[in-house]
């Protein structure tokens, strides 16, 4: 990783002092041309070094990236004749020769650091290097929030060359210290990228596409101490009431009322937290399955109650011994369902 900063440092230097050099006429009216005879794709490499993940948005389904870049590719047609070559690398606008056509199709408003240069050496050997930071779009799915884990992919494509005619070479990497990234609650990591082709059917395109993966795993431990524990206790101080005496009617329904108000505020600061979805996400089948138990306690209660109150002590006493049980066995199959689904 120093040795590339160092070559980057290199390159600024030298566009500033010597500025870009430009090809000769006769490259000039090729430049639209591939390096490659027609049947031979040309081959990409793409090797990327992530310094950074910031931000991981739930609700723009979006993440912020900081990354360097470094595309190389062969174009002989730039090459010294071999009589003059010196071994001296040369600056040249990338403008001014023939390129992959790429871009980061996910990009969100990326911004480009480095100059739009390339360095070529004597035998036409061309290697382009930028740095690139800012957001970029995933498509997150919540379904096992919140113990999903994410892909966030880095999504490159040639948007004028089929897989015919440019192939991105398998020795594209992407690479980069995940320990060091600052976007809290996640464990980050590298998975096997994808070749693949970007298509639109209804134009009949198909394009290069490589997508480079960086898995992010959701920390649990935060949401298990602040959503679910608490969760739990409201449920389980509902069902404290069916272990009253049914007479006792004040406590028993105070029990009850309590918890229900209990759970609505709570439930309310939960959601702010969870992502808007259509779907349910294992959280939004705890809360939910929470919040039937603790209507459902209320509602036992207070049938229980007014037998008592009558002459049906003996039902609500055996209300009250099934209520125990069942209760806690509901409880279960709402975690159950939550965890396991």
């Amino acid at each position: 990783m120093r040795a590339l900063m160092i070559r980057t440092v290199w390159l600024l230097l030298a566009c500033a002092a010597a500025g870009a050099q430009e090809p000769d006429s006769t490259y000039r009216a090729s430049i639209g041309e591939r390096p490659d005879p027609v049947g031979t794709p040309t081959p990409v490499s793409v090797r990327v070094y992530l310094f950074d993940i910031g931000e991981i948005d739930d609700d723009k389904q979006r993440f912020t990236a900081d990354l360097f870049m470094n595309v190389q590719w062969r174009d002989d047609r730039l090459a010294v004749p071999e009589a003059s070559r010196t071994g001296q690398l040369r600056i040249m606008s990338l403008d001014s020769i023939w390129t992959p056509r790429g871009l980061i199709v996910n990009d969100r408003g990326m911004s480009q650091q480095l100059p739009e240069v390339v360095e070529v050496d004597d035998v036409g050997n061309v290697e382009y290097r930028q740095r690139f930071s800012g957001d970029m779009a995933a498509d997150l799915k919540y379904a096992n929030f919140p113990f999903d884990t994410q892909r966030l992919p880095i999504d490159f494509v040639s948007y004028r060359y089929s897989p015919d005619e440019l192939r991105f070479s398998p020795d594209s990497v992407i690479t980069g210290d995940t320990s060091q990234f600052s976007e809290e609650g996640w464990k980050f990591e590298f998975v096997e990228s994808e070749f693949s082709a970007f298509s639109v059917p209804a134009e009949d395109i198909s394009r290069s596409r490589l997508t480079f993966y960086v898995e992010a795993r959701r920390n649990t431990g935060y949401y298990l101490w602040t959503m679910f524990l608490p969760m739990t206790l409201i449920v389980f101080m509902s069902w404290t009431a069916f272990w009253l005496q049914p007479n006792l009617v004040p406590p028993r329904v105070g029990i009850a009322t309590a918890t229900v108000f209990s759970l609505i505020a709570f439930g309310f600061s939960i959601r702010v937290s969870l992502p808007p979805v259509p779907y349910l996400t294992r959280a939004d089948v705890l809360v939910t399955g929470c919040t039937f138990l603790v209507f459902l306690s209320l509602a036992v209660t207070i049938i229980g109650s007014r037998w008592a109150s009558g002459e049906h002590m003996e039902w609500a006493l055996r209300l009250n011994a099934i209520a125990r049980w069942a209760y806690a066995g509901l409880f279960l199959l709402v975690v159950a369902t939550a965890l396991l689904r």
